[in-house]
């Protein structure tokens, strides 16, 4: 392989959107399995801004992370929620992921949302579907998302890829 061949290719970002996410209290928390761990996080509500793209996250969609049994508290992260922006288009937004919080620094989702965001990896890729003919770009949309704890859920700031 000859890295000249790739020279002519590019990847930039573009600021798609910030999203806020509020878990519901009544979520069931982690089940344990033969597979492994699994924590299941409801989304309660939240939203989102930017500068194309604004409006709230409906709430019945939720998180279902495998968590590593290595024992270096790593999650997988695993989201589904709808979206509908301020002009009523609806969007399903899925993404996978990945959460590391070093061991010493784990803890209950206030000690989380006290941590600077810089002192663990949080990672997202966002895939979107939607039928709302102004916002059909977004099917053919690869993002990422830069994540952090809240003290109510959780935060992303959402890139495009191009």
């Amino acid at each position: 392989m000859n890295s000249d061949d790739y020279a002519s290719l590019n990847l930039a970002g573009d600021w798609l959107c910030d999203v806020e996410l509020v878990a519901r209290a009544d979520s069931p928390g982690t089940i344990e399995s033969p597979w492994g761990a699994t924590s299941v996080g409801y989304i309660e509500s939240g939203e989102f801004r930017g500068p194309v793209l604004n409006g709230r996250v409906l709430p019945g969609g939720g998180d279902w992370p495998a968590i590593s049994n290595d024992g270096l508290n790593n999650y997988q992260v695993n989201v589904r929620a709808v979206w509908e922006t301020d002009d009523g288009a609806r969007i399903l937004v899925q993404y996978y992921g990945f959460i590391a919080v070093p061991t010493e620094l784990a803890g209950d989702y206030t000690t989380l949302a006290a941590l600077d965001p810089s002192q663990y990896y949080f990672r997202t890729a966002p895939t979107f579907r939607t039928g709302d003919p102004r916002y059909l770009w977004l099917n053919t949309t690869l993002a990422v998302g830069i994540g952090r704890f809240t003290p109510t859920g959780l935060g992303y700031r959402i890139y495009t890829i191009s």
